[in-house]
């Protein structure tokens, strides 16, 4: 859906959502990883990794916004400013891009090397609880309110078993960038403008998480039994964000000269 309008006194905007749902049995090059595109576990099983594909973003927003002030010669405001008053009110504008949307799916943590179905890469693991749910924080972990509780919720896979696949949500992502332009028209041609910009990436320096660690101490996994495990078991940067989303906020400045 695209929402477009533009207005006379020099004001225009864009707006666009996107309902999308892919499902597959394995991504291929769009989120493509150590296996170079899609990867199927088990061939001999192959819908048992049927689920959402890795690159399944449900709801997609963006909008896009250009807003030339209406003050300074020719504009609704100051029309009759001398040139020198125009030279401080005039010819500024303003410009946004903003987007949001729902997060990627995540599957369950690998197993601890069972090689469940294939000699040479892991299975997930397996859910026990399928009520236990994600609530990331932000510099914490993926599951941050009940840890413990799905730290137990995961078993190996036994053989033959490929696992969870893409049954989690990662947050989503939201960013907003913003520019502030002012522009001159040159003494000596009406043709000739200088146009001084600053623009900001990610003007609220939000960060979303992303991508938490699923190992253990043995460094294959979770490799638990849900019925022995204790807190103190759990290995320290479990289920942990270790990146995030998109940049930090970034600032640009420019000059570009028009004739």
């Amino acid at each position: 859906m695209t929402l477009r309008k533009r207005y006379t006194d020099g004001y225009q905007f864009d707006f666009n959502y996107t309902l999308s749902h892919s499902h597959d049995d394995a991504s291929g090059l769009q989120t493509a990883d150590q296996f170079g595109g899609a990867f199927i576990l088990n061939p001999l099983r192959q819908r048992d990794n049927y689920s959402d594909s890795d690159f399944d973003i449900r709801h997609n927003i963006n909008a896009n916004a250009v807003w030339e002030l209406p003050f300074g010669r020719g504009r609704t405001f100051f029309n009759g400013a001398n040139k020198v008053a125009d030279a401080f009110i005039g010819g500024w504008s303003m410009t946004g891009i903003f987007r949001w949307n729902s997060g990627l799916p995540i599957s369950t943590p690998f197993d601890n090397a069972r090689w469940a179905t294939n000699w040479n890469a892991q299975s997930n693991s397996v859910r026990t609880d399928g009520s236990i749910k994600p609530c990331p924080a932000r510099g914490g972990r993926l599951f941050d309110c009940n840890l413990l509780e799905a730290y137990r919720s995961f078993r190996n896979a036994f053989p033959g078993e490929t696992g969870d696949r893409n049954v989690f949500r990662l947050a989503g992502y939201v960013n907003l960038d913003m520019g502030l332009t002012k522009s001159f028209n040159l003494p000596w041609s009406e043709g000739h403008r200088l146009q001084l910009r600053v623009e900001a990436f990610n003007v609220t320096n939000t960060q979303r998480m992303n991508a938490p660690n699923t190992g253990s101490r043995t460094g294959f996994g979770i490799g638990l039994d849900p019925s022995t495990f204790e807190e103190d078991d759990i290995p320290v940067n479990w289920m942990r964000f270790v990146g995030i989303q998109g940049a930090p906020r970034v600032l640009q400045f420019g000059i570009r000269y028009s004739f």
